[in-house]
């Protein structure tokens, strides 16, 4: 297939289109400096602004397929406003130069449904019930690339729970520097809302062949199996708390179902297989 990718140099596209090209497909990856990526017989670069509907439609014209990983930075206003206006301007380009293809959406975990029926910031174990089911390791990983303190409290509070027999595993974090961040969160992550505001573009159009994936919460998990599974709707749970994912396999799951042009007009998520005893 010919397969156009937005989003190509980021942590999730990137991966896509590496396992893509190493399937035998034809990518073109579309950004405004694609020259990030390594180069390959397979791979076009086509530097394009993306809020630039002439350009944009030119370099959508001709593929079979659409992968869009677009994830603008994470400021509230400009995140919300970059995301739900790209989902706007790609969808309608597409629909206009390839109508019959196939155009997968790779959007955020906050449109997903908690088994209890509610989006994330709806759900009434937000925000606990999210943040008190990630490792100390996933935490500090966060920490290191975000540089947000909070996250380092987290996985400090975390080890010293799980050392405490006398407590639940799962005890809330407790602390100003907690209280604070989670007070803050609607107003530092823009993308959270702007993803549900996404998924709206779609499930309310069924005139084109489109797929949206919402990662689980845990998105990068340390360690890669090479498998997956996938739910419909739903945020994936493990043992009844929010699941996770490795970066790769979350890759090959969007590569698959590519390849398949499958989940047509299905909002999906993938998880890590669960170990054996685990309930989902």
């Amino acid at each position: 297939m010919k397969i156009a990718v937005i989003g190509a140099t980021g942590t999730i596209g990137s991966q896509v289109t590496r396992l893509l090209l190493d399937r035998g497909h034809a990518l073109t990856a579309i950004a405004r400096d694609p020259s990030k990526l390594d180069p390959h017989a397979n791979l076009a670069l086509r530097p394009a602004d993306i809020f630039d509907f002439a350009q944009l439609e030119a370099a959508l014209a001709g593929h079979d397929a659409l992968v869009v990983a677009f994830a603008p930075k994470d400021n509230a206003h400009v995140g919300y406003f970059q995301l739900v206006e790209a989902a706007w301007r790609i969808k309608r380009a597409f629909k206009k130069v390839l109508p019959e293809a196939y155009f997968l959406n790779v959007g955020g975990a906050s449109s997903l449904y908690s088994p209890r029926g509610f989006q994330m910031f709806e759900e009434p174990g937000w925000p606990h019930w999210f943040f008190n089911a990630g490792s100390p390791d996933h935490w500090r990983r966060l920490y290191g690339f975000s540089g947000f303190e909070a996250f380092r409290e987290m996985a400090e509070q975390r080890e010293a729970i799980l050392a405490d027999p006398t407590r639940d595993p799962l005890s809330n974090f407790t602390g100003d520097l907690i209280e604070t961040w989670y007070a803050q969160i609607d107003g530092i992550f823009g993308k959270g809302m702007g993803g549900r505001a996404q998924l709206e573009y779609f499930e309310c159009d069924h005139s084109f062949r489109w797929s949206f994936v919402s990662p689980p919460w845990l998105l990068g998990l340390p360690d890669a199996s090479g498998a997956y599974r996938t739910t419909i709707d739903t945020l994936p749970v493990e043992n009844g708390q929010p699941a996770g994912i490795a970066v790769p396999d979350l890759a090959l799951a969007i590569a698959d179902v590519v390849e398949k042009q499958g989940f047509v007009h299905q909002h999906w998520s993938a998880a890590r297989v669960l170990p054996a005893g685990v309930s989902g």
